[in-house]
């Protein structure tokens, strides 16, 4: 009986790892001193809209919400760290301004977001591109960590806590800079 539960778990096991392999952007957990970072860097203030795209556990989420005062959505393709996501959010205590939903980054609406963060592959970056371009308003930010948005001039260049960069976009007509 045990060798039977152990083996079915080895196998949901190896049968996720294998379908995360298969998406644009593996899981990273973005440590506390870089999220805060990028939340810093992309002038997050309170109230307004952060969507993550591929969030994971939703840590940036509960940042957004619970140290900026912010409203914060989460969207990630994997329904076990969406449980994981929402039980971090209600441990936290900002299910008023968080939340995660399952859904694909690539088919999320974010014609509402003040700040869109990306931690994801360089293909992931490009993909999202235009509908970032078509959907965000003119002055909502885009902060990606680690690879730029392929053409455009970003707004800011800061550095993670490990040295990668960080870069932070302005929408606006050029699609990079916004005259302030």
């Amino acid at each position: 009986m045990v060798w039977t539960i152990g083996i079915v778990i080895g196998g949901i096991t190896v049968l996720w790892i294998a379908w995360n392999l298969t998406l644009d952007a593996l899981w990273q957990p973005t440590d506390r001193v870089t999220l805060r970072r990028l939340l810093f860097l992309a002038e997050v203030r309170p109230d307004e809209h952060v969507v993550d795209l591929g969030c994971g556990d939703g840590r940036i989420v509960v940042t957004a919400a619970k140290e900026f005062g912010a409203r914060a959505t989460g969207v990630e393709i994997d329904p076990f760290r969406v449980l994981v996501a929402n039980a971090w959010i209600r441990l936290a205590r900002v299910s008023d301004r968080a939340r995660v939903r399952r859904g694909n980054m690539y088919a999320a609406d974010v014609s509402d977001a003040d700040v869109v963060v990306l931690f994801l592959s360089a293909t992931a970056n490009f993909r999202l591109q235009e509908r970032l371009r078509r959907q965000l308003k003119p002055g909502a930010r885009i902060v990606s960590y680690y690879h730029p948005m392929w053409g455009w001039q970003p707004d800011v260049v800061g550095e993670a806590r490990g040295g990668h960069p960080i870069y932070v976009y302005r929408m606006g007509e050029d699609l990079g800079r916004v005259a302030r």
